[in-house]
């Protein structure tokens, strides 16, 4: 045997397939695992992995790194958090395919949807493409830190075959839905990973449209699952109707098309799947439908958070603390430092305090009240255990003090450094963890790349580990790396990838399991122009491993982008 490039020696390898953990040294030539054993012999390179686990590179499926991959080759922070393989194009909304005069209105659609700031768009995306294989190419002519595959979106799709009238619910022509189906056999023939749809009324552009393809019709739906079915791989991906709370019967709906479209073009449908304020039961309810839908022969599988999903209220976020309070639209736009000085006055924090009494409960406009509101403190996973107890309320009620109160104090105890939580969806971490632990579930919903001054997810596979796995064990280790590798490469259709085994790709993880932890987010401005980017780290990443070459270091990144464009199974056949 020839020397090999990269041994990681003397770690418990998770290989992926959910079986039990082994010792063994992981041996590595090129881009490929060549064995696993022990190998007492030379290397080019060497890891030492003794006490620490082995783990497949995580896979998310569901980022909206479309633009900042172009110019982040990292797709930080992803990069922090295990990840090696991201999938864009998700919601509905991407940037291919897109004719030069169509630029703005996606970047306007992107912003609306997802919190992408335009003027980091504008700054930093080339448009070096128009059509969906020529983003593809356009990826791959980069160097890139993470393997990333796409999704064909539908708002982009619909607005290159339909120009404005695609932005509207005005129906598809005959000739315009044989122009669309053309465009999906052209991109699944390049490589796409599948199509993506977005249907829930919530999303909207910044002026309050809806989102193209919201309301498409079944005839519609039908066309294009057709033609990607006719590809024979790739997985029909949507944001149903219903899913944000807009309505409790609104999924029942969806599976009415989606049940017999799934028996017919014989596609899996990811279906996003999250527990809404308005309505906290209904997922129990659609779980049932998919279960009972996958036992007639359609394959739907719902795709999950691993924990709450909402705002993160901060200085320097889309949300400060301080929009809670009347009396607060004088500060709230001064540049930080003088709101420092400011808060610090006590003759202005008693005016804030004062105000408090003309406040209802209802806060974000109505979607959530301050009894959601918690603080996030420097606690690792546990910091986003949002029980009763640890809300603002029940903080004020021990101490004698309204909760806007206790916002105010730890404001300032924290020199306007400090964030609080206002969960949308997930509020309760017991349903969560019953969604994650479904055997039908799929691990998705991070949205990394997306939201950048609202909240930070990035981090769902190092929360999956480190509170579902250690803290909980409401999974065990095996079954958790199951789920974030190789579960979501066999139905997105990645071959060899999400395995630890000879001839998989050397996409690797080496983690000190017990000292797996997240770091607080942070406010950056690393953006293109400048815009600002909530950011999350990571504690215990002992090394991650991109197609044979170690990307991060104790998480500092190595100067090596051995990623590659992440294509289907039948890429290029004709």
């Amino acid at each position: 045997m020839q020397t090999p490039e990269l041994v990681i020696r003397g770690g418990t390898v998770i290989d992926g397939s959910g079986a039990p953990p082994v010792p063994a040294d992981v041996i590595i030539q090129g881009d490929r695992i060549v064995a696993l054993g022990k190998h007492a012999g030379r290397a080019g390179e060497v890891i030492d992995a003794t006490g620490k686990i082995v783990t497949p590179g995580f896979i998310d499926v569901h980022t909206h790194l479309d633009a900042q991959i172009t110019w982040d080759p990292l797709g930080s922070p992803s990069n922090l958090h295990g990840v090696t393989s991201v999938i864009v194009g998700n919601c509905g909304v991407g940037f291919a395919p897109c004719k030069p005069q169509d630029r703005d209105y996606l970047m306007f659609l992107m912003e609306g949807v997802e919190d992408i700031p335009r003027a980091a768009l504008k700054t930093g995306l080339r448009w070096n493409w128009e059509t969906f294989p020529d983003y593809l190419h356009a990826l791959g002519s980069q160097p890139l830190g993470l393997n990333v595959g796409a999704h064909l979106s539908h708002a982009p799709l619909r607005i290159y075959v339909m120009g404005e009238r695609g932005a509207t619910d005005t129906p598809a022509s005959d000739a315009e839905l044989q122009l669309m189906q053309q465009h999906v056999r052209a991109a699944m023939h390049a490589g796409a990973l599948g199509f993506d749809t977005g249907r829930t009324t919530v999303h909207r552009t910044p002026a309050w449209d809806p989102v193209p393809g919201t309301f498409a019709d079944e005839r519609e739906l039908s066309a294009i699952a057709t033609a990607l079915a006719e590809s024979g791989t790739g997985v029909f991906e949507l944001i149903p109707y219903g899913g944000a709370g807009e309505s409790a019967r609104g999924f029942e709906k969806e599976f009415d098309w989606m049940v017999p479209l799934a028996r017919e073009c014989r596609r899996p449908i990811s279906m996003s799947l999250i527990q809404n304020l308005k309505y906290p039961d209904v997922w129990r309810e659609v779980i049932e439908r998919a279960t009972a839908a996958n036992h007639s022969g359609a394959r739907i599988v719902p795709q999950v958070a691993a924990r709450s999903v909402g705002i993160l209220l901060g200085f320097g976020t889309a949300l400060s603390p301080l929009a809670l309070f009347p009396a607060a639209a004088d500060i709230i736009d001064k540049p930080l430092d003088e709101q420092r000085v400011l808060l610090r006055d006590p003759a202005v924090r008693a005016r804030l305090s004062a105000s408090i009494a003309e406040t209802s409960g209802d806060i974000l406009g109505g979607m959530a009240r301050i009894e959601n509101v918690f603080p996030l403190e420097d606690m690792g996973v546990l910091a986003y255990e949002t029980t009763p107890d640890r809300s603002v309320v029940a903080i004020g009620k021990r101490l004698g003090k309204h909760p806007l109160q206790v916002m105010l104090d730890l404001i300032v105890e924290h020199d306007l450094r400090n964030f609080f939580i206002v969960p949308l969806f997930n509020h309760d971490l017991e349903a969560a963890g019953a969604m994650l632990v479904h055997p039908l579930t799929t691990i998705g919903l991070g949205d990394s790349g997306a939201h950048t001054s609202q909240t930070s997810d990035s981090g769902f596979p190092t929360f999956i580990l480190a509170y579902w796995v250690r803290q909980r064990k409401l999974l065990s280790l095996p079954r958790a790396v199951q789920k974030l590798t190789s579960d979501l490469a066999s139905l997105w259709g990645l071959h060899n990838r999400g395995v630890i085994r000879p001839g998989a790709y050397a996409d690797l993880n080496v983690i000190d399991f017990d000292r797996l932890d997240l770091r607080l987010p942070e406010v950056r401005h690393d953006l293109p122009a400048g815009a600002p980017h909530l950011h999350q780290g990571a504690r215990g990443y002992a090394a991650t491993v991109v197609n044979g070459k170690i990307v991060m270091r104790d998480g500092q990144h190595t100067g090596a982008l051995p990623g590659t464009v992440l294509r289907n199974e039948r890429f290029g056949e004709a």
